[in-house]
């Protein structure tokens, strides 16, 4: 009996132990879930997170990469004449994944050292982050804006209610209908088992609103909404349309 005392202490304590070496979960916003965690640099656009495949340049000489944008530690230099992933662009200084002495090392490279992305990339890279400031905030508050598209609407209100898709010779259009309810109180009497009279209270589901949102292209085009709905505050936003990098 002791020595099976003994064992299950052993266990509460070991499973004590393991707890407190377990990492706890952490819920995270609807912002936050698509947020890297690796720190971001004031001033600096990250291709995380807009970009759905590598964007490619290439070092043209001994490149000098650094830890930060300040220049706070050096990493080594990059082999010249090699190709390198872009993780993100700044005003004087691309953050890039290459090859050094030491091995693979990421950090940031003066502009002047590579060659591969346009000016027009560049710039509508920081449109985009723009309208991924705008488009999270409209998410963050249930919100949606003339603009977003089918895939940001859903995802800041959920799946509609009803939905109707047409295609013509004007193009894809498509409708989502969101309603709302409210549960409203009915009380009964009735009898029970034994006679006697008992009073029960059930919930009804009554609309109170609708949102119609019509889709052209696969962006907003319109919102209407009814009565009882007060998801705008009577103000339609605007943001601007995707941006196409490739």
């Amino acid at each position: 009996m002791v020595a099976l005392v003994a064992f299950c202490l052993l266990c509460v304590l070991a499973t004590a132990a393991e707890a407190q070496l377990r990492p706890i979960p952490v819920r995270k916003s609807k912002a936050d879930r698509k947020e890297s965690s690796l720190i971001r640099e004031d001033g600096a656009v990250y291709l995380e997170g807009l970009v759905n495949k590598e964007v490619k340049a290439r070092v043209t000489a001994p490149a000098p990469i650094y830890t930060t944008l300040t220049a706070d530690r050096w990493l080594g230099n990059l082999f010249a004449d090699q190709e390198v992933t872009v993780l993100a662009i700044s005003e004087k200084a691309y953050r890039v994944r290459g090859r050094a002495k030491q091995g693979q090392v990421a950090g940031w490279v003066g502009k002047a050292m590579v060659e591969g992305l346009s000016e027009e990339f560049e710039g509508n890279l920081t449109k985009l982050h723009e309208r991924q400031l705008l488009v999270d905030d409209l998410i963050e508050n249930e919100q949606v804006a003339l603009g977003m598209t089918q895939e940001e609407v859903t995802e800041s209100l959920g799946e509609p209610s009803k939905q109707a898709a047409k295609i013509d010779q004007s193009g894809h259009t498509a409708t989502f209908e969101y309603i709302t309810y409210d549960r409203i109180p009915q009380q009964t009497t009735a009898r029970d088992a034994f006679g006697r009279l008992v009073q029960t209270v059930t919930y009804v589901e009554v609309e109170t609103g609708k949102v119609t949102i019509e889709f052209e292209k696969g962006v907003v085009k319109s919102i209407a909404e009814s009565e009882g709905v007060d998801r705008q505050s009577g103000v339609v936003r605007v943001v601007p349309p995707p941006i196409l990098l490739f």
